[in-house]
């Protein structure tokens, strides 16, 4: 299953592409707009630099915990191909979980030619925590990846997800903190993005590398916590689904 979505990123090469222009395009516009903004002022808390590192992370981050296995899910419970999946002898959740690390890879391979652009067209500093950063980074995709999964799931009951599925990338994009640092939320958007576990998956491995968060203990114990919530949760959910499997056509 993995070699299966590795080799899946390899063949659509020209989507690949096109998503890396969008990247650096993205990221050259937001160095554009927060220069602009702010100059050389401070930024709750973080020097202009700083700031520009943190948001050609947090988007470089966006690319590499994107998960496709919701819309592979979605389309084969609609036309049934699904029963080859629970047939084998492998479990659904680990054939899904092994296809999106295969496709991650596949892509990162794609993405490596474009950073050094990236990072050209934004900015970076040297980590203040490399090895904080990559253990928070690794437990953000974790994260990322049990909750496509969980909307996966969710097609056992509702045949069509992608409703869901959109409202989900945009809730976790705005929450990941890839536009806006999640210190410039106010009030109750503040409260609940620190309640919520998207910001694995770009503010708190963003903020690590630049010195923004500190003690990384405290950050990497709740992302451990939200990880055997959510494999917990993802259990039981599969343990109700596997109940619901109606093949569509037949």
């Amino acid at each position: 299953m993995i070699r299966i979505g590795f080799r899946l990123a390899l063949a659509y090469r020209s989507n690949i592409l096109i998503t890396c222009v969008t990247l650096v395009a993205q990221v050259f516009l937001l160095r554009m707009i927060w220069t602009s903004v702010y100059g050389a002022r401070p930024a709750a808390g973080l020097p202009l630099e700083a700031l520009l590192a943190y948001l050609t992370l947090a988007n470089l981050q966006a690319f590499a915990t994107h998960t496709i296995v919701v819309s592979t899910a979605h389309h084969r419970i609609r036309v049934g191909t699904v029963f080859f999946d629970l047939a084998r002898p492998v479990g659904y959740l680990r054939q899904l979980a092994s296809f999106q690390v295969g496709n991650t890879l596949g892509g990162l391979c794609l993405l490596a030619p474009v950073v050094p652009v990236v990072l050209l067209v934004g900015s970076i500093t040297a980590p203040a925590d490399g090895p904080g950063y990559l253990l928070t980074l690794v437990l953000g995709y974790v994260i990322a990846v049990e909750l496509a999964l969980l909307i996966s799931l969710a097609g056992f009951w509702m045949t069509e997800t992608s409703a869901v599925a959109l409202f989900h990338r945009l809730v976790s994009q705005f929450f990941a903190g890839t536009m806006v640092p999640l210190t410039y939320f106010p009030g109750f958007l503040g409260v609940l993005a620190e309640a919520l576990p998207f910001k694995y998956l770009g503010y708190v491995p963003a903020a690590v590398y630049v010195g923004q968060i500190s003690d990384v203990s405290g950050a990497v114990a709740i992302a451990v916590a939200w990880v055997v919530g959510l494999a917990g949760l993802l259990v039981l959910t599969w343990s109700r689904a596997r109940r619901r499997v109606v093949i569509q056509g037949g």
